[in-house]
Order: C-alpha cells, then structure tokens, then sequence
C-alpha cells in the first residue's frame, strides 16, 4: 500500500479488485484501467465487480492507486493477507 494515500495525483487512476471466491477457496484479484476517451470507465468496472462480489457475500477490497477506497464482507481484512487472503502478494 502507497504511503501516500491522501494526495490527489494525475487524472489516470488504476483500480486493483482483490477477493476470495468462498466456493473454491482462491483468492483473486483484477486490474482496471480507464479507457482512452471514457472517464471513470475503470472505477465503473470495478464497482460492477465488486458488486458481483459483494452479491454472492465474497470478502472484497478495492485499492485506487494502490490506496484502499472501499471494502466489503470484512474484506479490510485483506490488509493481513496471511489470515484472510494467504494467496495474495
């Protein structure tokens, strides 16, 4: 996680969804980038993802930047990747 969190940088953001499918027990994750010409298309995709998640009750963590920014089914827990997400870098 960036030390600096709390800095608003460039407009380019890069979306990283962390989560872990309780069905095959694996932890997963994907990036998200916006697309040339569409603003905020890789925040969206990224909520629509986690929505997914959130829906089938998966702990989930999305980091903007590397910087967490939302969480669900106690998915801040991903902060000690050795508990929850032992598969996670």
């Amino acid at each position: 996680m960036s030390a600096n969190c709390d800095l608003i940088n460039g407009v380019m953001r890069t979306y990283t969804l962390y989560w872990k499918d309780e069905d095959t027990n694996k932890v997963r994750s994907e990036e998200f980038s916006n697309k040339t010409g569409w603003d905020h298309s890789a925040m969206n995709a990224a909520l629509e993802m986690a929505e997914e998640a959130n829906a089938n009750m998966f702990p989930w963590l999305l980091e903007e930047d590397g910087c967490v920014v939302a969480s669900g089914w106690n998915g801040k827990a991903i902060l000690n990747r050795g508990q929850l997400f032992p598969t996670a870098k």
